[in-house]
């Protein structure tokens, strides 16, 4: 039986649902991706994953029940856990990198404070009326949080949001703990502890199953990559790629466009060979990759330059380079639409959402003009204290700065601006900070 609280969120589904259906304008917004989202999950693959893993939720039930962990009282709650955690779950499962990622995702459904707090302030609801009342409220400046994390525009709203849930959810503690208190004996201590205990062990129970859906995906898209390659990839090779694959998630996930050269083997040898061969590769990327990584915290705060005259602090580097390039990219881009002028006043828009760049909100990037904009420049100071900078003396140039001080001269005017197309470049420019995987 639903309590006040699962009756009131089933009602405003409802409303919704009616919202959408019955308001022409809305009707005609998100009609093409209802009727779009209702043809792929009807679509065979999908609809047969989701019959397979409502079959294995069930086996699990059944298992349960046998050594009294489970009965049907407990129904509504595992149909509950399902939809709600089981299908998320699933979806998130096939994007993951690897099976720990998989276990992650599990554990924090199922092991999580969050969870077991969750649990407690669904332990006594509120009247049915004040959940009717209550719940479009909390979805409202939980929306705004949402809002103000992504664009800057709502970031005012955050603050305020985030304190009012915060009584809120003061409030729902101190009502559930004194009607908990003073309802005791009325309890059902056994039922209590059979729904935690469903909590715990459902969501982890998935996880074979999880782990299964997200295997097959990324061969599955792996295959057809490789059909598309090479129509004609014999049985056998076929059969040398998924036992070079031993059944992991994270060499499936890393087979990416990189190795298509494994789509040309002609033998079962030879795709064992060349799977040999890529995951000693991922491997040395992944050593590579760890050894950056270590070196950007060991080097955090250090002064001076390396060997090659580039800064020994890289921290956000990669992300400030990034983000340059694409100024450059924007600036090339609108150069005609403002008449064969640069812009110097579009910078947050054209770097929305900063977080892309793994930068602060506050960037820091300055982007300046000549009087007549018919060249420009962008740079920011690094944490290390020196500046980079990029800018362009026409639409179609490129110049790089480098330096412990912010530019003072234009592209193409200072021997401190370096031609991309046509010199070595700075150190720190030549320098790659991305990611080695």
């Amino acid at each position: 039986m639903l309590n006040d609280r699962e009756i009131a969120t089933l009602f405003w589904i409802v409303i919704l649902v009616l919202t959408f259906t019955l308001v022409p304008r809305l009707r005609r917004s998100v009609g093409p991706s209802v009727k779009a989202l209702i043809r792929g999950f009807a679509h065979p693959k999908v609809a047969g994953i989701f019959g397979l893993f409502i079959l294995w939720c069930a086996l699990w039930a059944w298992l349960a029940s046998i050594v009294k962990l489970w009965d049907w009282s407990l129904t509504k709650d595992t149909l509950l856990i399902i939809v709600g955690v089981g299908f998320p779950l699933l979806f998130r499962s096939m994007n993951a990198k690897t099976g720990a990622d998989i276990a992650r995702q599990v554990r924090r459904e199922a092991l999580s404070l969050s969870v077991l707090f969750a649990f407690y302030l669904n332990f006594t609801p509120l009247p049915l009326w004040a959940e009717l009342v209550l719940l479009p409220i909390l979805a409202f400046f939980a929306m705004m949080i949402g809002f103000g994390t992504h664009d800057a525009r709502g970031r005012p709203f955050v603050g305020c949001s985030a304190v009012i849930l915060g009584l809120v959810t003061v409030g729902l503690v101190i009502w559930t703990t004194v009607q908990t208190v003073t309802n005791w004996a009325d309890l059902d201590g056994r039922s209590i502890l059979l729904q935690l205990a469903l909590s715990v062990w459902l969501p982890l129970a998935m996880f074979p199953f999880l782990y299964v859906i997200a295997f097959y995906a990324a061969t599955e898209s792996l295959l057809n990559r490789f059909s598309v390659l090479r129509a004609t990839m014999p049985l056998r090779a076929r059969l040398g790629v998924l036992i070079g694959l031993r059944f992991s998630v994270r060499w499936a996930k890393a087979l990416n466009g990189r190795y298509n050269s494994i789509s040309e083997s002609t033998t079962l040898r030879e795709a064992l060979h060349a799977m040999r061969s890529f995951r000693e590769d991922v491997e040395r990327r992944q050593a590579r990759e760890e050894q950056r990584l270590a070196d950007l915290k060991g080097f955090a705060g250090e002064t001076g330059t390396d060997g090659s005259g580039a800064q020994l602090d890289r921290r956000e580097f990669d992300g400030t380079k990034r983000a340059l390039r694409w100024i450059h990219v924007t600036q090339a881009g609108q150069f005609e639409r403002l008449g064969n002028k640069f812009w110097d006043d579009l910078t947050d828009i054209m770097l929305r959402p900063v977080s892309k760049y793994d930068l602060p909100e506050d960037h820091g990037i300055v982007v300046e003009t000549t009087r007549e904009k018919d060249k420009w420049r962008a740079w920011r100071r690094m944490p290390s204290g020196s500046v980079l900078g990029i800018g362009a003396a026409g639409r179609f140039g490129e110049y790089f700065y480098a330096g412990a001080e912010a530019p003072t001269t234009w592209p193409g005017d200072g021997a401190e601006w370096v031609d991309s197309g046509r010199a070595e470049w700075p150190p720190d420019w030549d320098r790659n900070d991305g990611s080695r995987l």
